[in-house]
């Protein structure tokens, strides 16, 4: 596929746990291609620049079966904003509060789209993998409403 293929691919099948930035993307095929777990063909095209293919190679592919085997990392998705959460006790407490709404905008606007993704097509397993997400955002969101409350408590 072509970085553009592949980046359409990501969002339409994996929105729940990843974005597609081009600017992740393009880095990441940069990388894989000097490790040799990818190849790139360049296709030239009249009136446009070259179309580059991407394609696993078989080293990829024994990299890519030994990663699914390996047990998975700590989720980071959350480390800095649990880290702005703790360092915040030296905020005032509207300063605070306005660091919680808008880590409750941004889950909100997450839980909208996770469900508009849900009613799409898809595979099973991609269904799964958004049901995953709309838990860990519902879940994310009853926690919030939690500190808030304690934070209204709080003198």
């Amino acid at each position: 596929m072509s970085g553009y293929d592949i980046k359409k691919h990501v969002q339409k099948t994996l929105t729940a746990v990843t974005n597609a930035s081009y600017g992740t993307l393009y880095p990441t095929l940069h990388k894989l291609l000097a490790e040799g777990a990818l190849e790139m063909q360049e296709i030239p095209q009249t009136a446009r620049p070259s179309k580059k293919l991407y394609r696993i190679t078989e080293q990829g592919r024994e990299e890519l079966q030994k990663w699914l085997r390996q047990p998975p990392v700590a989720d980071q998705i959350r480390r800095e904003f649990l880290l702005k959460v703790y360092l915040a006790q030296h905020l005032p407490k509207e300063h605070f509060k306005a660091l919680l709404a808008g880590r409750r905008d941004e889950q909100e606007a997450q839980l909208r789209a996770l469900r508009q993704a849900s009613n799409a097509p898809g595979s099973q397993r991609q269904k799964w993998i958004i049901d995953y997400a709309l838990s860990q955002c519902a879940a994310e969101l009853k926690w919030l409403d939690q500190l808030e409350t304690e934070i209204e408590n709080v003198s």
